[in-house]
């Protein structure tokens, strides 16, 4: 009930945002749709005034602003340095002061969509304004790297003059040396040929032609270095520009596209149009973004079963176990139940009374003493509304029998579970039709967390809801409940597994086949019970004689799933 209730209420809720969201959308979407659909012969007229009071005055302005930029040029030729250090810092203060003016390409898309040609003719202006003065800046800029590399050229010329006499003069005394040497050279060979030795002097000649000759050497590199510099900086003269060559660009392209759009929309087919509203709403940039989103959302799921299977569940079965009764748990055997029925028969023995769930009472005898017993669990009435244990039929008399089945499911079958005291298990209260307890004796149930465990993070129940005997518990599920003894451990669904005794290891285990499970068809995680003597309550087929609304999605989905993890 308080699943209905609380799905009913969801869904109400977000059908009213929903249509919230669509009346405040009509408010925007029908001005839009409205503003999409002009007269013809309004976009004709708004063609028309943009081209003849926007475009055909800058085109003139144009051709007046590239005279004026060749005027500039003209006079920046016959300027000093220092007079185009003055005309170069004025240029730049004038399109400081234009950018300045300059609008953003918001307003500019507000004016051309509002058709203000003053404001896009004075946008248009600022726009050639900025265009000469940028030009102007390179030009004077160019006329000045030409003026300093001239000067530079000049010095350089000067000191390759100064290098070339001084290798000259060098060369020179070298030469003059090279023939006093030899002189004496040879007046030495006679002197030597009559016995008269003048070794000191012929050792200073040498010496001297040798200093001599070095510094001609030397004078020789140094003019070699000059005239090498002096070719580079005239190679780099004569690539420079005494002005630039940039033109004046038009200005007006975006209102030229705008017209052209408007004339289509006037007197296009109605593919130039579809084409022209696609392109207006950008429509392939957001088919392209669909098509990644799509992409992304197909893949996403798949990816993250790869993830999951190979990655996060063998993590999860290395995890320890989950133990509700602990080591100590209790070692009371729990027997046997009987094969489920549609229908069993309760007999009450003395000092007992049975407590029935609604849509379960199927007979009762006529001597019984009946009574209703608000909830099943005063001690936790929440768990007790929200697992609809409420507005219970309490039946007393010894020896009475009464029948128990699901009189409105086809589909479920019951049998009773018998708890000896001190036995306990763990139970889901869906599974429970009827409880047999001793009268005056509040049927003891007690919740566990299960916080800090991974498995129960994985299988989203991190509640655990113990019953403790001595009861007998009806146990209802679809085309029936079995109890089975856990002997070497087992491996069940976990839709299949409605509860086990407190003495079994509870864990999760990875499904068997990955292909099944990465298409969809296995869930990722099954229920896996320790070896052990104690007992597993099973229902045999979950989504038995579950149609239409039973089977919960969108809010009532979710509910289940919060009720799951509280062991509801």
């Amino acid at each position: 009930m308080l699943k209905r209730v609380l799905g009913w209420l969801g869904g109400k809720a977000a059908l009213y945002a929903a249509l919230v969201a669509a009346i405040l959308a009509s408010a925007f979407v029908v001005p839009w749709l409205q503003s999409q659909w002009r007269d013809p012969a309004r976009q004709l007229a708004s063609a028309k005034r943009l081209e003849t009071q926007v475009v055909a005055p800058l085109a003139t302005q144009r051709v007046l602003a590239q005279q004026r930029l060749d005027a500039i040029g003209a006079d920046a030729r016959t300027k000093s340095l220092a007079q185009l250090d003055l005309a170069l810092a004025e240029a730049r203060q004038e399109k400081a002061a234009a950018e300045g003016r300059r609008r953003s390409i918001s307003d500019k898309a507000v004016s051309l969509a509002s058709g203000r040609t003053d404001a896009l003719l004075q946008d248009g202006r600022t726009e050639l304004e900025i265009q000469l003065r940028d030009a102007e800046i390179a030009g004077l800029s160019a006329a000045r790297e030409r003026i300093i590399k001239g000067d530079a050229l000049a010095a350089l010329s000067l000191d390759l003059d100064d290098a070339r006499q001084a290798a000259d003069q060098a060369r020179s005394t070298c030469r003059a040396a090279r023939l006093e040497l030899e002189a004496a050279q040879a007046r030495w060979q006679v002197k030597a040929t009559l016995g008269l030795y003048d070794r000191d002097r012929l050792g200073d000649l040498t010496q001297r032609r040798e200093e001599l000759c070095a510094r001609s050497r030397a004078a020789d590199q140094r003019q070699l270095a000059a005239q090498g510099l002096q070719d580079a900086a005239a190679k780099s003269y004569a690539a420079a520009r005494g002005w630039t060559d940039a033109r004046i660009g038009p200005v007006t392209a975006e209102v030229e596209t705008w017209i052209a759009r408007e004339r289509v929309g006037a007197e296009g087919t109605w593919g130039q149009k579809l084409s022209l509203w696609a392109e207006r709403v950008h429509l392939p940039d957001a088919l392209r973004r669909a098509a990644a989103a799509l992409a992304v959302i197909i893949a996403a799921p798949y990816l993250i079963r790869l993830f999951c299977y190979f990655v996060l569940a063998p993590v999860a079965m290395r995890r320890p176990r989950i133990r509700i009764g602990g080591d100590d748990a209790s070692s009371v055997v729990i027997p046997m139940a009987e094969r489920s029925a549609a229908s069993v028969s309760v007999r009450l023995a003395g000092g007992e009374e049975l407590v029935v769930r609604h849509g379960f009472l199927q007979s009762t005898s006529d001597a019984g003493a009946k009574a209703t017993q608000w909830l099943l669990d005063a001690s936790h009435p929440i768990t007790s509304i929200a697992a609809g244990l409420t507005f219970l039929t309490r039946i007393r008399g010894e020896g009475e029998v009464t029948g128990v089945s699901a009189v409105r499911d086809p589909f479920s079958e019951v049998t009773v579970l018998t708890l000896p005291p001190g036995a306990s298990c763990v139970l889901q209260p869906r599974a429970l039709a009827a409880v047999v307890k001793p009268i005056g004796q509040r049927l003891r149930v007690t919740a566990h967390w299960r916080l800090l465990s991974l498995n129960a993070w994985l299988t989203m129940q991190l509640r655990f809801l113990v019953f403790h005997g001595p009861a007998r518990l009806v146990l209802q599920g679809g085309r029936g409940v079995r109890v089975e003894r856990a002997e070497r451990g087992r491996i069940l669904g976990q839709d299949q597994v409605v509860g086990f005794s407190t003495d079994l290891a509870y864990s999760v285990t990875r499904t068997e086949t990955f292909w099944p499970y990465f298409f969809g068809r296995e869930p990722l995680l099954k229920d896996r019970v320790a070896a052990g003597d104690g007992v597993l309550i099973v229902e045999e087929a979950p989504m038995a004689g579950r149609h239409g609304d039973q089977v919960r999605r969108g809010v009532e989905g979710a509910v289940d799933a919060l009720m799951k993890v509280f062991g509801l």
